[in-house]
């Protein structure tokens, strides 16, 4: 029992040349930024933008956005530190295995690449639906003459083929034709926000009009508004391919969410002073906000933009995809001729291959609607379990990265032969502080009872608690000054309130998502504990350690 729960908590090193890879790295700063841009600004700018204002806020969405992006900055910021750090394909299943352990990574990595494959399924069919809707379902009769359903669609596969097989030609190409549709897609943001200050009725927002739902809507808006921000982890991905890592992976994860922060704010201050929010169609928000102004020739060219962002965002899933399967491969997680890259294009091909053949099926039998059900719980997750990995590796005698002795830790270390040793108070106050967080998020869910006195009680009493046990955290432990380019400043302060946003956020996401969860993790569970966890390079140093162990007393 003893060797299992080893194999389950054991952590990696990189030993040797970090930068070293088969991967082709030829990814410059720009390139970085680009991939995040395509990845954030999708169809989120042209559809989530007017649900929000028409259903939640009102004009009072800008303020929803501007939070929403706070939030997300805290989890790049926790990225930033790694990525400066760990130039490698995986993004945050490489960090949780560095920091906290096999089994925790795989969950993430497992997870990853369910989203990746659902989020690019969702985004195709979305590009379908809007294709159909600025030419009169033309594609959408075809397939029902075809199987007498709108079901099926046989033009999302075709699509997610031929994105794959530019991705499968090699990075160079990948990121031409991404920071082609990119730029397109930020001249026609650039347009609309132009032109809707130009058409600007600033009597929309006078008299009490640009909050007309109260303070607490411009929080359930930011919580919706986050998801537009979710993509930003595609720039950490692709950090195995990129020339100069260590700067260029935190400047663009911060460069990209200050960029689509204020691209956000701007566009939905611009709709909303165009057209009074009850009138945004949530549909085609833009269209019909240009229409209401007369210029119908307008929404052609937001048109233009909306598929160049909605294709571009498929290609980062698609781009994204197999770098998350070839991370895991490469560990013997998953199985390892996934890992396979072809030495002409240095790409991982079967990993591309076998991912969109997954996304073709998904695209082509679940609507959009379906697809929806299936949020972002596992992007949640790792952004989650990064913050609490900073943590880690903020306080870790040991570097996990490296497994070198930063220094001697004071007291007795929960600690394994070939891994990270922290002190036996500070693992129970990060657990208690964790516990905590949860307690409180579920508090929350409670929220219709907020002038009941034991839910005002109990919101005071876990936040003193938690406040108590993280100020203890900080003065017991010290910081390993690491001459790193990014480094998430007020720890642990500042990422256990990324991890209470992340965690509030899951516990948002309907029944749906978490039976889907539940039963991805069943059949992940099966992968790793019939195969993954005795392929792991750990494994052969897990059996000569029990081989050396003596006999315990009887």
């Amino acid at each position: 029992m003893a060797g299992m729960l080893r194999r389950l908590v054991r952590t990696r090193q990189l030993r040797g040349d970090v930068m070293e890879t088969e991967l082709d790295r030829c990814l410059t700063t720009s390139d970085l930024c680009l991939i995040g841009i395509g990845s954030m600004v999708g169809s989120g700018m042209y559809v989530l933008t007017g649900e929000i204002a028409n259903k939640v806020t009102g004009p009072a969405v800008v303020l929803s956005f501007l939070v929403a992006g706070v939030a997300s900055g805290l989890s790049a910021w926790c990225y930033g530190e790694f990525g400066s750090r760990v130039p490698k394909a995986g993004s945050a299943y490489v960090y949780t295995y560095l920091t906290i352990g096999e089994l925790a990574a795989f969950v993430i990595g497992w997870n990853m690449i369910l989203e990746h494959v659902i989020g690019a399924a969702a985004i195709v069919r979305g590009l379908v639906g809007y294709i159909n809707a600025i030419t009169s379902d033309v594609l959408f009769n075809f397939s029902e003459q075809l199987f007498h359903t709108q079901q099926l669609d046989p033009f999302a596969p075709i699509i997610v083929l031929l994105v794959g097989l530019i991705v499968s030609m090699g990075v160079r190409h990948s990121t031409t034709v991404n920071n082609i549709l990119t730029a397109v897609n930020i001249s026609v943001a650039l347009f609309v926000v132009v032109s809707g200050f130009f058409l600007a009725d600033f009597s929309l927002w006078a008299d009490g009009k640009f909050m007309p739902n109260g303070v607490g809507s411009v929080f359930e808006g930011a919580a919706q508004a986050y998801f537009a921000y979710v993509g930003y982890d595609s720039i950490a991905i692709a950090s195995e391919e990129a020339v100069t890592p260590g700067f260029s992976i935190p400047f663009a994860l911060a460069f990209d969410v200050f960029f689509v922060g204020l691209l956000y704010c701007s566009i939905s201050a611009a709709l909303t002073l165009m057209i009074p929010y009850q009138q945004i169609d949530i549909t085609a928000a833009f269209a019909k906000a240009f229409d209401y102004n007369g210029w119908l020739w307008a929404k052609y060219v937001v048109s233009t933009g909306a598929v160049a962002a909605i294709t571009c965002a498929l290609l980062g899933m698609i781009f994204t995809m197999p770098r998350c399967i070839y991370a895991m491969a490469s560990d013997g997680l998953v199985f390892r001729f996934l890992a396979r890259v072809n030495p002409s294009t240095q790409v991982p091909v079967v990993a591309t291959l076998v991912g969109c053949i997954f996304i073709a099926i998904f695209a082509f039998v679940f609507t959009l609607q379906e697809l929806a059900e299936f949020m972002s719980i596992g992007t949640l997750l790792a952004y989650g379990i990064i913050a609490l990995a900073v943590i880690v590796l903020r306080y870790s005698p040991v570097d996990p990265i490296t497994g070198d002795v930063i220094r001697k830790d004071e007291g007795r270390p929960l600690v394994h032969e070939h891994g990270n040793a922290l002190s036996t108070r500070q693992i129970a106050l990060i657990l208690g502080s964790v516990l905590l967080i949860l307690a409180l998020n579920f508090v929350l869910m409670w929220k219709e009872h907020y002038r009941e006195w034991w839910f005002a009680t109990s919101l005071v009493l876990l936040t003193v608690n938690l406040l108590v046990l993280l100020i203890w955290l900080f003065l017991i432990s010290s910081d390993n000054e690491a001459s790193v380019t990014c480094r998430v400043p007020f720890v642990p302060f500042l990422p256990a309130l990324s991890f209470f946003v992340n965690i509030y956020l899951m516990l948002q996401l309907n029944v749906y998502t978490w039976i889907r969860f539940g039963v991805w993790m069943a059949v992940g569970f099966v992968i790793y504990f019939s195969y993954g966890i005795w392929n792991s390079p750990l494994e052969t140093t897990d059996q000569e350690l029990e081989s050396k162990a003596p006999p315990s007393d009887q």
